[in-house]
């Protein structure tokens, strides 16, 4: 790209941190994974990289701006055939209103809210738990779509649906909330969380794989695939390997995928007791470079046996983007780099 080209791109965004971005940061900015774009480029010309000096392709502002409104009406329930029939140029104008509010200079990294977002988000929450109340599945699917239209993944699944979901948890042990109601607000959010994670999902990383997954007997899939997808934004490649799996299904993925790390959640108790001695079992069989965390509302804060295999717990805070970053950040460093 010439120097007069990028002046153009920026007079017209007015942004400070411009492209060329490379298909690896422009894939983490928009959950989009490299072999989407190259589709998204090659069928429907949707997007117009220009090539390095090495032939990879260089995104530009445009580029961006186009794939964040692709990302934001996928996210309300468009097919990509339909978006594309809307072209390149008018996807390129309604995306540029939002363009500030996705790039930064760490774009995996979440923003503090401003006292006004605080409100909006707040009042797409309360519009979720009313409707689970109201067993309206409708209702849930729109303020969803809103909360995904206005701002980034990110801040949906964790300021709008993790909340909402602790608040229709709390509603239920007050008995205000039917099993019911809460099952079927649930099953949305996990229908949301899992196309997010597969479009955030890695084909390639530094990194060795990553495998996140629930105890047996654990259906509960929600914290599981928050982490999950907190992981793929930080550049982990994730298998994300669903409720619950048995411990000798766990260890024949281990030795498939060689990951660095394990990451199960158990919600109760009483899960986390009876499938215990079964994990003890698993972590001392498998390689001992595999890290073990255990995580959820049914883990003990310490386990003195499980620690001295090699089993960590995650401990979990009021907030749960500061406990997965602090994950992420470990595992970060802990993992090998992948064989290229």
């Amino acid at each position: 790209m010439s120097q007069s080209r990028t002046e153009a791109d920026n007079a017209k965004t007015g942004l400070k941190q411009p492209g060329p971005y490379k298909m690896r940061t422009i894939a983490r900015m928009t959950d989009s994974s490299p072999a989407l774009l190259r589709a998204w480029e090659r069928r429907h010309n949707l997007l117009r990289p220009w090539r390095g000096p090495g032939g990879h392709r260089l995104y530009t502002e445009d580029d961006l701006q186009v794939l964040l409104r692709v990302r934001e009406l996928i996210d309300q329930g468009r097919s990509i055939g339909e978006i594309a029939e809307l072209g390149r140029e008018t996807l390129l104008r309604q995306g540029a209103e939002r363009m500030r509010e996705h790039v930064d200079d760490a774009p995996s990294k979440l923003k503090l809210p401003a006292p006004e977002t605080l409100d909006a988000l707040k009042h797409h929450r309360d519009q979720i738990v009313r409707a689970t109340l109201e067993m309206d599945s409708t209702a849930i699917n729109r303020a969803l779509d809103r909360s995904f239209a206005l701002f980034s993944p990110e801040v949906v699944v964790f300021d709008v649906i993790g909340p909402a979901t602790r608040e229709i948890g709390e509603l239920w042990a007050q008995g205000k909330c039917s099993v019911a109601s809460e099952h079927m607000a649930t099953g949305i959010f996990v229908h949301r969380l899992l196309k997010l994670v597969e479009s955030a999902e890695l084909v390639r990383s530094e990194f060795q794989p990553v495998i996140v997954a629930c105890f047996p007997d654990e259906y509960h899939q929600l914290g599981a695939l928050m982490l999950a997808y907190r992981l793929c934004r930080e550049g982990l490649r994730v298998n994300f390997l669903g409720g619950s799996l048995p411990f000798e299904d766990l260890e024949a993925a281990c030795g498939v995928l060689k990951p660095s790390a394990v990451l199960l959640s158990a919600t109760r108790p009483a899960i986390f007791e009876a499938h215990r001695q079964g994990l003890l079992e698993a972590a001392k069989r498998v390689s001992k470079e595999i890290e073990f965390y255990i995580g959820g509302q049914g883990v003990p804060e310490d386990d003195p046996q499980l620690s001295k295999c090699g089993v960590r717990t995650v401990s979990t805070t009021d907030d749960p983007k500061e406990s997965f970053d602090l994950l992420a950040e470990e595992i970060r460093k802990s993992a090998k780099r992948a064989a290229a």
